[in-house]
């Protein structure tokens, strides 16, 4: 079973030339406008145009800042300061948010306006969810109640779909479902045509998550066809990456890599580093899943180089910061200059302090020449240890594969040929059987048995080679195998009645080892029930409680003292198997009560 992963995309400042074009023109319209009116304009920025350009966006907002407190107009002062957080939440600048939330609803708070305070409450709980998920549903709780109480149904559209991520981030997915479906009822009530497919890829984000694949593409379809008569260049590009994600928890790597693709050369076209590095690293995976070692590499190369870019750019901003303070500097000795030659008096007074000024600049320079030389060599040495961290990956890729060859031929070997040679010998002694004419019937004993063992050993062998044939065991694997270990039970022992149940919310994997022994504990417990207990009823059950899985086995049977009755060996076998995946073994059994084990399993 795959382990599904929803992805929420975090994009730093990377402007596409629409919406660049769109924030360019907002800013060059308000030039001749008054203060006040300059700042109603900037507040009725789309949301969707802020998030395309943050960078833009955020000098143009702290500069309605400066002009807001400069006017004393606190109620403005807070609603830029609500839009400051959202900038900073697409550029990942989680501190800046809580402090410019926390601001606004001061004000709020202060002019008594609950609808914005209730608003914001939900925006701070929202921007808490990676640091304290608890104190996040509390705050979004509480914006919820406030804006419930004063109807304010606009408010509560956004806060339903965020309080629906944050549910989904704690892992409660039906609860995330009922909110992004307020919020979806909403949106489409209020006609939100950019919320609206926001809103349709949480839903299918969250039933990906509950390997409900159907309904997941329905909402997904929906919101790519909404992005697509919008022409909304990021939420197609995200929904490439969507249709990745649903096709790869389907297994088909085929499809979710020409996705993914298509998602990375639409993240390089528009600037999207972080989306196209994302759909790099899986398009990467998707390569490696269908054996195409040269593309996988290919793709792991381009998904480092993304991620060093990144880097570079701060490097670059940072050189570009120290060469206009140069520069600065460098003006400034020339006029310092211009006036000794003016002043040849002053020259002689103050030409040991510009030696100084003058060797202290050099100094500088000299230390950040060095300090830019000293990063290029780390980043060269760096570059360096990645190239040969991916020679490494391939070569484990390489041996894993060598690693499954040799296991499919040894699975191969044995069921080909000890199977073989088994069914020949129960062939043979059948024959044996029938052929004797004697009324010796110890040998006709000794022949039955050996035809029972032979026959017991085949099954065990392929048991063995199921077990083997597999890096991971899903519990839907092992509660088939459970199952049809049962229902041949059932056919053996038609007088005994069997009752198999499970339940289990996780989708757990079991490694070989794990899966195989809880199947042999099974197998000797139900064994053992068949041979002594003289049983009506045997019930199978599966479990998870309190992060464990709880395997009971209990019959209706004679049952026996336990500290009067030898023990046997099918008991201890089942302890050392239990012992082995490190599992507590519980048996109990009372005389005319029955018998019980109990098998409890940790879950990691």
């Amino acid at each position: 079973m795959k382990k599904i992963t929803v992805l929420f995309f975090v994009i730093i400042s990377y402007p596409i030339f629409s919406q660049t074009n769109y924030i360019d023109s907002v800013e060059q319209s308000i030039v001749n406008l008054s203060d006040e009116e300059q700042i109603k304009t900037i507040l009725a920025i789309p949301y969707d145009k802020i998030i395309a350009n943050t960078t833009k966006s955020e000098e143009l907002f702290l500069a309605s800042l400066t002009k807001a407190k400069k006017l004393n107009y606190q109620e403005y002062e807070a609603d830029i300061s609500n839009q400051l957080a959202l900038i900073y939440a697409f550029m990942g600048k989680y501190d800046k948010r809580l402090g410019y939330n926390l601001k606004a609803i001061k004000i709020y708070e202060l002019l008594g306006n609950k609808s914005k305070a209730g608003e914001t409450y939900g925006s701070l709980g929202f921007s808490m969810n990676r640091k304290d998920i608890k104190k996040a549903k509390l705050y979004m709780q509480k914006g919820i109640m406030i804006l419930k109480k004063e109807n304010n149904l606009i408010a509560l559209n956004p806060i339903y779909d965020n309080y629906g991520v944050v549910q989904e981030m704690a892992g409660n997915i039906d609860s995330a479902i009922y909110y992004y479906n307020l919020a979806l009822d909403l949106k489409r009530n209020q006609n939100d045509s950019i919320g609206i497919p926001f809103a349709l890829g949480h839903l299918s984000g969250a039933y990906l998550i509950k390997k409900k694949y159907i309904k997941s593409k329905i909402y997904l379809d929906e919101s790519f066809s909404i992005r697509k008569k919008r022409n909304d260049t990021y939420g197609i590009a995200e929904c490439f990456v969507l249709y990745g994600d649903l096709f790869y928890a389907q297994n088909n790597y085929k499809e979710a890599l020409t996705w993914f693709v298509k998602s990375y050369d639409s993240g390089i076209e528009n600037k999207y580093i972080h989306l196209a590095q994302y759909a790099a690293e899986f398009s990467a995976t998707c390569y490696e899943k269908i054996g195409d070692v040269t593309n996988t590499v290919k793709f792991l190369k381009i998904q480092q180089a993304l991620k060093d870019s990144l880097l570079n750019e701060n490097t670059n901003q940072a050189i570009a910061k120290l060469e206009v303070q140069f520069e600065t500097e460098k003006k400034e000795k020339q006029l310092a200059e211009q006036e000794v030659i003016i002043t040849k008096e002053q020259l002689r007074v103050k030409q040991k302090n510009y030696t100084l000024i003058g060797l202290a600049l050099i100094l500088g320079f000299l230390l950040i020449l060095g300090r830019y030389i000293y990063q290029q060599q780390k980043f060269k040495q760096q570059k360096l240890i990645e190239e040969n961290r991916l020679k490494d990956e391939l070569a484990k890729i390489t041996l894993q594969n060598e690693l499954y060859e040799e296991r499919t031929r040894i699975s191969r070997d044995l069921h080909d040929n000890i199977g073989s040679q088994l069914t020949f010998i129960i062939s043979s002694v059948d024959n044996l059987n029938y052929l004797a004419k004697t009324t010796d019937n110890k040998l006709k004993e000794k022949l039955s048995g050996i035809s029972n063992f032979s026959r017991t050993t085949i099954t065990q062998l392929r048991d063995t080679i199921w077990a083997l044939n597999k890096d991971e065991i899903s519990f839907d694997d092992l509660k088939l195998r459970l199952l049809n270990y049962i229902e041949s039970a059932k056919i053996a022992k038609e007088n005994i009645a069997f009752n198999f149940e499970a339940e289990v919310q996780n989708n757990l994997l079991f490694n070989a080892i794990q899966g195989v022994n809880i199947y042999r504990i099974v197998q000797e417990a139900i064994n053992n029930s068949l041979k002594y207990s003289a049983a009506a009823n045997i019930n199978v059950s599966l479990k998870e409680t309190n992060g464990q899985i709880q395997l009971k086995i209990e019959d209706d049977g004679i049952g026996f003292n336990i500290n009067e009755v030898n023990l046997g060996n099918g008991l201890e076998n089942m302890k050392k198997r239990a012992a082995t995946i490190h599992a507590q073994f519980q048996f109990n059994s009372v005389p005319e009560k029955g018998t019980t084990i109990v098998l409890i399993i940790p879950i990691k």
